[in-house]
Parts: C-alpha cells; structure tokens; sequence
C-alpha cells in the first residue's frame, strides 16, 4: 500500500510538471506574439520576429541564474531577422517574465558579441563564495552560446582573486582567439567585464 501511494504521488508530480511546463510555454508563445510580422508582411531590417512555425523553443534551466534572476524564465528561441537581403535568422536567449509579458531578447555572440544589457543584470550581485561565482560563469558562458556554438566557444577559463579571464574563440575557417574576456571581482560582487579584440586591441567595458 505504502509502495502504491509512492508511486501515484510520483505520477501526480510529474503530470503536474508537465502541465506546470505547459503553461509556462502557452505564456510564452503569447507574449511572442508582439514580435510576428506584420498582416502586411513587411518585415523591419534589423529587427527580430517570431515565426510560430520555426520558433523551437527550448527551456533552459540553470541554478544561478535563475536564482540571481528569479522573475525570469530563460528560453532559447529560434527568430528570424533579416537585413536587406541578407537572413541572420538564429537563436537567441529570451528572458520572459510570465507575470507581465515582459520579454528581453538577448542577441547571439556571432551578432553582437556579449550583451550588455544581459551582463549588466548582474554588475554588484553579491555571491555567497568563489565556488558560487564559478557556477555562475560557467552557467553564463552557456547561455551566452545560444545561437553561436556553431561558431563560438569559451575557452583558458582562470579564476583569480579580483578577476577572472577566459578566451571566447572564433573557428570559422581557422581557429583564432575572437575576444579576451576580463571580469572584475571584489568581495564576491562582479564589478564589470571587459572585452578586448586582440588584434585591434580595441575594448569594450560594461559596467
């Protein structure tokens, strides 16, 4: 008897995920709908749509980030986006917010390198410890390949003191260093990153 009961609580608890999850994606796929082209067709250079047939949305579920984010459910979604004639449909990360609709696009790395806006969610989060900042870099460096791991990839990961690097390369044709990544740290509190070209030496600071 004791068994039987074990299993139906088992059984009720993985229906009530699945319809959890859902609805999760029916509340997604809605606020999507802001970003479907026009009755008209028309479609903006440089803007993302949702295409309801190509979309593949995916759940992404991580620990840190959803506990330093916790109004936001992450998602990779398939959108499409076009620039004259040229098609730079992709996946992207989506953060959606289910209690308004609120929907942050995040761009891939191929497109526009690290996003600011998405790293600047987390500029002087307290971490509890250095092994919490190392969860999170790893969780941050995967979403951040949503839509470029055919391309991109993290690599040369060195955890300092007051600052961690780690090497995003590029190996379209050859493989090359794209960008040398530095994050500030002090006292478990994520200061800024900085994001230098190696070859033009040019950087980028999001703080």
């Amino acid at each position: 008897m004791l068994k039987m009961r074990a299993v139906i609580q088992i059984f009720v608890a993985v229906g009530f995920s699945i319809i959890s999850y859902g609805q999760d994606i029916a509340n997604l796929k809605e606020s999507l709908n802001v970003l479907k082209v026009e009755k008209n067709g028309v479609q903006v250079s440089e803007k993302w749509y949702y295409n309801p047939q190509t979309s593949e949305i995916k759940h992404i579920k991580t620990e840190v980030l959803n506990e330093i984010l916790p109004k936001y459910d992450l998602y990779s979604v398939f959108l499409e986006r076009f620039s004259g004639w040229h098609d730079n449909s992709s996946k992207c990360l989506v953060l959606h917010d289910s209690s308004n609709g609120e929907l942050k696009v995040i761009e891939p790395l191929w497109y526009n390198g690290i996003s600011s806006d998405f790293f600047q969610m987390f500029i002087n989060y307290k971490f509890e410890n250095s092994q919490h900042i190392q969860k999170f870099i790893f969780e941050f460096q995967k979403v951040m390949l949503i839509g470029s791991d055919h391309s991109k990839s993290f690599k040369n990961t060195v955890f300092g003191d007051d600052r961690i690097t780690f090497d995003l390369y590029d190996f379209y044709q050859t493989e090359r260093i794209w960008r040398k990544i530095e994050i500030g740290i002090s006292n478990n509190v994520i200061k800024y990153l900085a994001s230098t070209n190696p070859i033009t030496e040019q950087k980028i600071i999001i703080k």
